[in-house]
């Protein structure tokens, strides 16, 4: 059964549109469907509609991208942890390795929010060839679509693996999963386009260029060449995209690891793509990722994610660990109290994302919410994309792929890597320099994935972190897809089972 998304979605499109470009004159727009042939005509009606592609980003504070609920299919990982009790059932679920398709967290930022994108997204695709614009600017318009798209698709198929792959607004109550593979397809011809047609730069910030484009597809390159595909021929061209950044895009590393969690350098020349938040008043777009829900009890928080004391225990000492774990609590005033081994948690929290939601908040703010940004790419994980694919894709790393990964270990104060390792051993150094560089960044579980390291991180586990409930193999590497989405078509329950 299909029916029309245009029809029920467009009253929900123009309303964000509006909310989100007040300044713009839309006084003219129809208040009707913003896909009928009254509404795709000029240049501000496109900007609308890619607009709207947005605006999931940034919609939803509690259960969206700007919330703690990203993390939850990714607690299976090493680095996050939450309370043995309490309410956070949903968390435990899967950093318990137990994780169950009732889970409420998996409706949001995990399915709901992406399939946002992916429909707002497609009504561009849909519709631009109606605009009477130029050229340039209806390609630009297109590629921030289809990258916006990539992103989405690419977000969810690490999660849940096998998906429903909706490529228009017509909605398909009987689709069928497609496989892995053909997700990646299409998320590598978006990002290609992305690539060609993106401009290197914007005046605006928080829209993607062609460096994003071509970051993000080192990324997914790298992830095609592991679990579960092992399509090993993509290592070559991860590295090549990423030497491109590198060697000719407008990033440099920033000197101090901590000033790239300072609120006056949430936009700085290290981060190359971020979800934009703003705590302007009269039009605040906040986010929940940390303040209350990531902050300890004893100073008034929720607790609702800590790191494990595994992960902060093997986590090389110098000034990236200092920067990456709050280990000292405070009172209201700042003043330390106690060590993170006197709480009532017994674990280190995150000191990344503090600054901005405890400190400088706007008489309108609240503890719980920030309006900094949230990056999601950065010039060191693109630096260590080229050092892992590189290694895989000639069979041993070079001096530039050692080069990268050791720019990064200086910065954090570590010597040099080992010299003359073999492709697998120089494979799995980098990977654990991503989970100490990009600790929080929303990496590691996927990483882990990808090299089938999952297993053996979990049996490092602190005794006083929670333990496995359900079995650690590869069953439980992809989420389960949410019942309520089953419940309205049951041939989303036949996934894939992979090796």
């Amino acid at each position: 059964m299909k029916f029309n998304y245009k029809r029920y979605k467009s009253l929900f499109f123009l309303i964000l549109v509006l909310g989100t470009f007040s300044c713009q004159d839309l006084e003219e727009q129809p208040l009707g469907s913003l896909v009928n042939d009254s509404f795709f005509k000029t240049e501000s009606d496109l900007t609308a509609a890619v607009t709207a592609a947005y605006r999931p980003l940034i919609q939803d504070p509690w259960g969206g991208y700007g919330s703690t609920r990203m993390w939850v299919p990714l607690m299976g990982a090493d680095d996050l942890t939450t309370l043995p009790g309490g309410n956070k059932q949903d968390f435990r679920e899967f950093d318990t390795f137990n994780p169950t398709n009732i889970n409420p967290a998996l409706i949001g930022s995990a399915w709901r929010n992406p399939y946002d994108i992916i429909y707002a997204a497609n009504n561009v695709l849909e519709n631009y060839e109606k605009v009477d614009g130029r050229e340039e600017f209806i390609n630009q318009s297109v590629a921030q679509a289809r990258f916006l798209r990539a992103f989405a698709y690419f977000w969810i198929t690490r999660i849940y693996g096998d998906l429903p792959l909706v490529t228009s607004t017509v909605t398909d109550l009987e689709i069928e999963l497609s496989p892995v593979s053909s997700i990646y397809k299409l998320i590598v011809e978006d990002l290609q386009f992305a690539k060609s047609n993106l401009p290197d730069s914007w005046s605006e910030p928080g829209k993607p260029t062609s460096w994003a484009a071509k970051s993000y597809l080192s990324l997914v390159y790298l992830t095609m060449g592991g679990w579960p595909l092992k399509d090993e021929s993509k290592y070559a061209l991860a590295a090549a995209e990423a030497k491109d950044v590198i060697d000719n895009g407008p990033y440099t590393l920033m000197e101090n690891y901590a000033d790239l969690w300072t609120m006056e350098n949430e936009k700085n020349d290290e981060f190359i793509w971020s979800i934009q938040y703003t705590g302007i008043a009269g039009n605040p777009q906040l986010s929940t990722i940390v303040g209350y829900t990531t902050m300890p009890s004893e100073e008034n928080g929720w607790d609702d994610l800590f790191f494990e004391l595994g992960f902060y225990n093997r986590f090389p000492e110098g000034p990236r660990k200092d920067a990456t774990f709050h280990t000292q609590f405070e009172d209201a005033d700042g003043n330390p109290t106690i060590t993170f081994d006197q709480s009532s948690s017994k674990h280190p929290y995150m000191a990344k994302y503090r600054d901005g939601a405890i400190r400088y908040l706007p008489s309108f703010m609240h503890p719980y919410m920030t309006g900094r940004d949230i990056c999601h790419l950065r010039l060191a994980e693109v630096m260590l994309v080229y050092a892992e694919a590189q290694a895989m894709a000639d069979g041993s790393p070079n001096a530039v792929a050692y080069d990268a990964i050791n720019q990064i270990r200086f910065r954090a104060g570590l010597n040099d890597l080992t010299a003359g390792l073999g492709k697998i051993e120089f494979r799995d150094a980098v990977v654990e320099e991503r989970g100490w560089e990009l600790a929080g960044e929303y990496s590691r579980w996927f990483d882990l994935i990808r090299t089938e390291k999952v297993e053996e991180m979990a049996a490092l586990k602190d005794p006083l972190d929670l333990e496995p409930k359900g079995a650690v193999n590869k069953s439980i590497y992809h989420a389960p897809i949410p019942y309520s989405e089953i419940l309205l078509n049951p041939n989303l329950g036949n996934s894939t089972t992979y090796e």
